[in-house]
């Protein structure tokens, strides 16, 4: 009897009745934002980027990150191993990393038709106008790419035919870093006005899409639906792992370098975030760093997801407080108050709404990721 050679499908009617469910609690969640206007997040005067620019951050690593592993096998041969899970790693990079980043960034701008203004009134010198453009390029790359290796798949194209393309994609997922001078070019922000900052966006943006595409890798090994050899398993969770420290070092000569000076703006923010308001979020941040760096190098492919799930909640802490810490700490202080109503002081935590639309967005993203694997042929 011969067997059936086309992919296995996940079985995922629940997960996707689950995803749906969330995305339903973002779509309220974002109508009664939209209704009643920004004021029902807790932001304020010093607090003007949250939850929805912390996300932002995050899946757009994500999509640079998951491209980063989809073309790197097409460029190093020594990669080889890795090219059969590429186009699962192409196609995440956009239905989950592109198309969450840019709800993530529709939501923060309050109104939906303002997003558009980042495109009609743009000026060349805004990093944040070039941010867009290679969200743009992301979505564009990511869909042809993931069409390529679909094909190459089916014997209908060659690996070597799609080099070129793996080189464009590979060298648009490292412009990730424009991100960073959003950031880094703020001259008011001393802790963000570091040229190091690019790097660390860097090696967040392969943590941040490498430990999805390991908890997604291992979910589909497990259903059959495209199945992974051990040694490639573990060899990438061995990539996020070292990347992972990467960051750890990064945050740990930040934090550092503003308590050995133990004076001016950098140790301010130090010590905020070591034993002042933001300490809670920075220890929890760095047990996860602990705790996703250990758990990546197991061998067993259910510590190593539980690993891959520290990673992100780690890549995701530093953004939040990398925001928090400077925001709270400006340069210059304003008159009244600067909390919204309710909001905790002396740190910022997310109101309902921000969690509900957050919630909604990822669960539209996971929602058409696995759908679409469900019906795309991307296993083997």
């Amino acid at each position: 009897m011969t067997e059936s050679t086309t992919p296995k499908r996940p079985s995922n009617a629940l997960w996707l009745g689950v995803f749906g469910a969330l995305a339903l609690v973002g779509i309220v969640s974002f109508i009664m934002q939209l209704t009643q206007g920004l004021q029902v997040a807790n932001l304020g005067n010093d607090i003007t980027w949250g939850l929805y620019i912390v996300g932002f951050l995050v899946f757009t690593g994500v999509a640079a990150g998951c491209l980063l592993f989809a073309s790197a096998p097409f460029m190093f041969s020594n990669l080889a191993a890795y090219r059969p899970y590429a186009r699962v790693a192409s196609f995440t990079a956009v239905a989950c990393g592109c198309v969450c980043a840019g709800l993530f960034i529709i939501s923060d701008t309050g109104n939906p038709l303002r997003a558009f203004s980042i495109l009609t009134s743009f000026q060349f010198a805004s990093p944040l106008f070039w941010d867009t453009v290679i969200l743009i390029a992301y979505v564009v790359l990511g869909i042809v790419f993931t069409l390529m290796l679909v094909k190459v798949a089916k014997g209908e194209k060659t690996e070597e035919s799609v080099r070129p393309l793996a080189i464009a994609v590979f060298v648009a997922a490292l412009l990730v870093t424009v991100t960073a001078l959003a950031f880094a070019l703020q001259v008011a922000r001393p802790t963000w006005n570091n040229p190091g900052l690019v790097l660390s966006f860097f090696a967040a943006a392969v943590v941040a899409g490498g430990s999805l595409l390991t908890i997604v890798y291992t979910v589909l090994d497990r259903s059959g639906y495209l199945p992974m050899d051990e040694q490639v398993s573990r060899g990438f969770s061995r990539v996020v792992a070292l990347f992972l420290v990467a960051e750890l070092v990064f945050v740990l000569a930040e934090v550092f370098s503003g308590l050995y000076i133990g004076i001016g703006e950098e140790a301010t923010v130090a010590a905020w975030l070591v034993s002042g308001p933001g300490a809670p979020f920075f220890w929890v941040e760095l047990a996860c760093f602990a705790g996703g760096i250990a758990l990546l190098l197991q061998k067993a492919p259910a510590l190593r997801v539980a690993g891959a799930a520290l990673a992100f909640v780690a890549v995701f802490l530093v953004k939040y407080n990398m925001l928090q810490a400077q925001l709270h700490n400006p340069l210059i202080g304003f008159a009244g108050p600067v909390a919204a109503p309710g909001a905790p002081a002396g740190a910022y935590f997310p109101g309902l709404i921000e969690w509900g639309v957050a919630m909604g967005i990822v669960g539209i993203g996971l929602f058409i990721l696995t759908l679409g694997l469900s019906k795309l042929k991307l296993g083997k």
